[in-house]
């Protein structure tokens, strides 16, 4: 994984859709000096849990996938965007996993920061608005969306993906990298960039 440094171009938007099952990561490259600049890599990392996890197993976990997503991850990254996790707990019949996405968003975040490479969160409604044009759009809706703004991407109808892309093209755009190529593009209000 690339370290920011002085002098080193920094040429990739990284996107996570951060799970310790399946995260999928989008890698967009400046289209100023990608060799194919309209084919975002596209990329799942995870691992199965299991049931009776304890506290060390659920932990160790978490931190194979941090290094598998860091693994995932090429030189010279300019912006990591991740969706973000829910502030409060949506489904507390799985508050474990809550904890350890928490967690491996948490064990990133601070990785990148180390690094001074940008991280910035999207949640899943302003996510799927940039997507889609609907903050309550389906999966598979998302999924649509993306394979039409990058019909080479191998997104294979695998909404990790397809999640990843999206958040990987508003960090694009924002960079000025790639134009809005639909109005909702242009749905980036509710994004914090802030040093991004």
């Amino acid at each position: 994984m690339g370290h920011s440094s002085a002098g080193k171009r920094m040429t990739t938007v990284v996107g996570i859709d951060p799970s310790l099952t399946d995260a999928g990561i989008a890698i967009i490259r400046d289209p100023a000096s990608a060799a194919t600049p309209n084919v975002p890599e596209l990329k799942n990392v995870g691992e199965p849990g299991f049931d009776g996890a304890d506290l060390i197993d659920r932990s160790m976990r978490v931190d194979r996938q941090f290094v598998r997503i860091l693994r995932a991850m090429p030189q010279g990254v300019r912006l990591v965007v991740i969706e973000e996790v829910p502030r409060n707990n949506p489904n507390p019949r799985f508050a474990s996993l809550y904890q350890e996405r928490s967690a491996l968003v948490t064990q990133l975040v601070v990785f990148l920061h180390k690094r001074k490479i940008p991280v910035v969160d999207v949640n899943v409604k302003t996510l799927k608005k940039f997507a889609t044009g609907n903050g309550n759009a389906e999966k598979s809706e998302v999924i649509a969306a993306m394979k039409s703004l990058w019909p080479h991407a191998a997104i294979n109808s695998n909404d990790n993906r397809s999640d990843a892309l999206a958040l990987a093209s508003a960090g694009a755009m924002h960079l000025g990298w790639y134009r809005p190529e639909a109005v909702h593009h242009h749905h980036q209000g509710s994004i914090n960039w802030g040093r991004a």
